[in-house]
C-alpha cells in the first residue's frame, strides 16, 4: 500500500502522519531540536512501523516548513529513511489561499494552509485559531480570502520567555504546564498563580482575538481549533470551536493534491 508522509515542521514541535489515501495513520508529534538525531528518527520511524507502513511504499515525503532552519534536518530524514522526495508547500507547489495581506509574502504558510483546510470543513466565512508556539487568529472571508490576522505569544513562547528571563521561576514554570487544566480560580502558590496567568491568560486572549476577526467576518462564523496546545487551552475559552489537531496536515493535503491535479 503506498503512502505520502506529511509533516508540518513548526517552530518548537514537528507534526507528522501518513496519508494512505482515505485516510491518515501514524500521527506523531516530535520536539524540533531531536531532528537530525538517532532519537528523533526512531520516534518517526517507530510510528510508521506501528502502523504497518513500509519505507519502500513511501510516494513522497511534502513538507510546511515554519523554522527554516530545520528544514535540512527534516528533508534528510525524508530523504536517507524514507527513501524518498521532497516537496515544501510555497516553494515546490503553491496554496490556492487568498489572502488580503499587504504583502503576501509575510504570512506564514502554515496559516494559509490552516484556512484551506477550514473553509473545506466548515465552509465560508469562518475563523481559524491555532494553538501552537504562537496563538494565531485568522478570519476568512464569504469570499474566501484570509482578510484578517493576529499573532500573539503562545505557551511555549510564554514558558521559554519566563524561564529565560525569570530563572528561579523555572520549575514552576514547568510545574504549572505539566497538570493540564488544572487552572485554578485563585492562585494561592506560585505554580498556581502561573497556571492560572498562563493557561486562563491564553483563553482570554484567544476570546479576545475570536471576537475581533468576527467583526470582520460576521459573528456567526463558525471557529476551528488546531495546534499542540488546543486540548489543553480550549476548555478554558468562552468561545465554542470545533477541534481539528489535522488541520495544518489536511490543508498541506489539499495543497499538494491540488498541484497534481494541475
Amino acid at each position: 500500500m503506498s503512502w505520502i508522509w506529511y509533516a508540518d515542521v513548526g517552530n518548537c514541535t514537528v507534526h507528522a502522519a501518513a496519508w494512505t489515501g482515505n485516510q491518515w495513520q501514524a500521527p506523531v508529534r516530535v520536539p524540533v531540536n531531536l531532528l537530525g538525531s538517532a532519537a528523533g528518527d526512531k520516534v518517526l520511524l517507530t510510528a510508521l512501523e506501528e502502523a504497518g507502513l513500509r519505507a519502500v511504499d513511501c510516494e513522497k515525503a511534502v513538507l510546511c516548513v515554519s523554522s527554516p532552519a530545520r528544514r535540512s534536518q527534516v528533508e534528510q530524514f525524508a530523504v536517507n529513511q524514507l527513501e524518498t522526495d521532497v516537496a515544501v508547500a510555497g516553494d515546490d507547489f503553491p496554496v490556492p489561499m487568498a489572502t488580503d495581506y499587504y504583502d503576501p509574502t509575510q504570512i506564514g504558510v502554515d496559516r494559509l494552509l490552516n484556512a484551506l483546510a477550514a473553509i473545506e470543513k466548515v465552509g465560508k466565512p469562518c475563523v481559524v485559531v491555532d494553538f501552537g508556539s504562537c496563538l494565531t487568529c485568522d478570519a476568512i472571508t464569504r469570499q474566501g480570502v484570509l482578510t484578517a490576522g493576529a499573532i500573539a505569544a503562545g505557551l511555549p513562547v510564554m514558558k521559554e520567555g519566563l524561564m529565560s528571563s525569570i530563572p528561579h521561576l523555572r520549575d514552576a514554570v514547568q510545574q504549572a504546564l505539566e497538570q493540564p487544566g488544572t487552572a485554578v480560580p485563585v492562585g494561592r502558590s506560585t505554580t498556581e498563580g502561573l497556571s492560572l496567568g498562563l493557561i486562563q491568560g491564553l483563553a482570554g486572549s484567544a476570546n479576545r482575538l475570536i471576537n475581533i476577526m468576527h467583526q470582520n467576518v460576521g459573528h456567526n462564523a463558525p471557529v476551528v481549533a488546531t495546534g499542540g496546545d488546543m486540548h489543553l487551552v480550549m476548555p478554558h475559552c468562552e468561545a465554542q470551536m470545533i477541534a481539528d489537531e489535522m488541520l495544518t496536515l489536511n490543508g498541506l493535503r489539499l495543497a499538494y493534491e491540488a498541484s497534481q491535479a494541475g
